[in-house]
């Protein structure tokens, strides 16, 4: 009997590195997974929902008229660099409601869902923190997959060594408090997402498929715009690392190409994910069997093969 698809909450900081626009465009193109929200994080600056703009744009834009948009928690000091790529978006438009306030959005979606959701956490873990706050039974009916942390290795290719992550260390006091509630997590950690490039064939099957293909187009531009603001015009022959899309594919195919192990974590002051006898119990996806299987799928789902 076909699977039911799994209802899953996108909470994402896209409109800062391009590689959450890609995890977008994946999720789009995953009919094992069903978009009940997306939820922007580190909104901020002049524009307090410039990053749900950018979200709704690309999703109306890729086709999609169904997923709701919320805006999260405002911050000081969050640059959305990817602003620019929605300014011509009006988003009175988008044909699915938009929701001011995201973190209750996310909590309402969650609540009254009667099966559990599967909230992707791709950005730093301060809206879903709120939403503990507010109403910690969304642990209950809940379990998270993030992009965070180190377990072994961090960004080298040389040396192995852990990192301390951006999406932890952006907000410790809110990973801590994710941490800390009774859902089930898995993580992808730098391990596995640091050096996740698409390129050669793979990225040439992308790029030709730009002019018939609302998703590989509408991605496309947001990736323009992306090489335009920090002058990279040499990734018009691969894709920059793609950390955020793991968090998809773990979505859809849990353990199938990567090594899973369990881990008792703790978050330390420099945000570094440690081992440790009295820290939370965490699934931890540590290394690839086949990392060209994960490009073959990230390609083909995009392309709509």
């Amino acid at each position: 009997m076909e699977k039911k698809p799994v209802p899953v909450i996108l909470d994402t900081d896209i409109g800062g590195d391009i590689d959450d626009s890609w995890a977008l465009a994946l999720l789009l193109r995953c009919p094992e997974l069903d978009p009940k929200l997306v939820v922007t994080a580190l909104e901020g600056g002049d524009d307090p929902i410039a990053r749900a703009k950018i979200a709704a744009k690309q999703i109306a834009k890729s086709g999609r008229c169904d997923i709701p948009v919320g805006a999260g928690l405002c911050v000081e000091d969050e640059s959305c660099t990817m602003g620019g790529w929605a300014d011509d978006y009006d988003i009175s438009t988008y044909p699915a409601p938009i929701y001011r306030d995201g973190v209750q959005a996310m909590i309402d979606t969650v609540m009254n869902s009667p099966e559990p959701v599967t909230i992707i956490c791709i950005a730093p873990l301060t809206n879903v923190a709120e939403a503990l706050r507010r109403e910690p039974r969304i642990a209950d009916n809940a379990r998270i997959i993030a992009i965070m942390g180190s377990i072994y290795n961090g960004h080298s290719l040389d040396v192995i060594q852990k990192a301390s992550d951006y999406n932890v260390r952006a907000d410790i006091p809110s990973a801590r408090e994710v941490f800390a509630a009774p859902w089930d997590i898995t993580i992808a950690p730098l391990d596995i997402t640091a050096h996740l490039v698409v390129g050669d064939d793979n990225y040439q099957h992308i790029l030709a498929k730009r002019e018939s293909d609302p998703v590989c187009n509408t991605v496309l531009s947001a990736f323009d715009r992306w090489m335009e603001v920090h002058n990279c015009t040499y990734y018009k022959t691969h894709t920059t690392s793609l950390y955020d899309t793991a968090a998809i594919y773990i979505a859809v195919t849990d353990d199938y190409n990567v090594i899973m192990e369990d881990h008792l974590l703790s978050i330390d002051d420099g945000g570094y994910t440690n081992d440790d006898p009295a820290g939370r119990p965490v699934r931890c996806a540590v290394y690839w069997k086949y990392k060209d299987v994960f490009y073959k799928f990230v390609t083909d789902r995009l392309c709509g093969r």
